[in-house]
């Protein structure tokens, strides 16, 4: 980035501390029925392009009910992010994110954009919410990786990688992360580009007075790789939610740098 661009989203002062590396290049040829080969290939073609998802999960504890999430995210390969989803209960949450370091949350009751760290939910979008960093995850991880069918790859994980890919639903002390697995199934398209994302999770929780596993599904799936250029949000009072000020300015100058 440049300077300039440097020092407006230093100005916003939104610190997302997720590192996502950019996308690689595979170095050898697809082959369709080589799981690691379809899976670089597919986790490029999408990365180096711009597009529109819609993502649900649900958590369900051994006892009690399940918690449900389900939204949209834009992703624009200049390195903008949007995200509205709605969670049981009438949780809705609109996000904004620049680059890869930095994001904001519109907070309703303060009715201005602040840091996730301000309402108390510092992995908010990230993980599954944030497609681009899910894809450059299953990218470092793709040595067990297993030809399902035709264009379905299955990636396994376990310890930390878990806690990656959930930090948008999980705190990293919330479960024995180590004594918890996950799989998650990357459905490419006829361009191999990701046409799909399935996980399933057992999560152990490190609450004592919890006893079973925490289930843990979620999907993600490609609406359109030609999305709008921007999102617009609404509060939950169905009042559009403007995005102005350092946080424009930091979006127009990452659009611009990138043209």
């Amino acid at each position: 980035m440049t300077t300039r661009t440097l020092s407006l989203l230093a100005l916003a002062g939104a610190a997302w501390t997720c590192q996502v590396t950019p996308p690689r290049k595979p170095q050898e040829p697809l082959d369709p029925g080589n799981p690691r080969s379809l899976a670089e290939h597919a986790i490029y073609n999408t990365r180096i392009r711009s597009y529109q998802t819609r993502f649900k999960a649900r958590i369900s504890p051994p006892r009690g009910d399940s918690i449900d999430y389900r939204g949209t995210t834009i992703r624009l390969a200049q390195g903008v992010l949007y995200i509205h989803y709605t969670a049981t209960g009438g949780d809705l949450k609109n996000i904004v994110g620049v680059g890869p370091d930095y994001v904001w949350v519109w907070h309703e009751g303060a009715g201005e954009w602040v840091r996730p760290e301000a309402i108390g939910s510092p992995g908010i979008g990230r993980g599954l919410q944030n497609p681009d960093e899910l894809l450059d995850v299953l990218g470092r991880h793709l040595g067990g990786a297993r030809l399902r069918g035709p264009g379905v790859v299955e990636i396994a994980f376990s310890g930390e990688a878990i806690a990656r890919i959930m930090r948008d639903h999980a705190r990293h002390d919330q479960f024995h992360w180590m004594e918890s697995s996950a799989a998650i199934e990357l459905h490419a398209d006829s361009e191999t580009r990701l046409k799909k994302i399935t996980c399933r999770a057992e999560l152990k929780s490190a609450d004592p007075n919890v006893r079973g596993v925490v289930q843990y599904t979620a999907e993600t799936e490609v609406e359109t790789y030609d999305p709008p250029q921007e999102m617009k949000f609404y509060d939950g009072d169905k009042k559009e939610v403007p995005i102005g000020g350092k946080i424009r300015e930091a979006i127009n100058a990452v659009l611009k740098e990138k043209k």
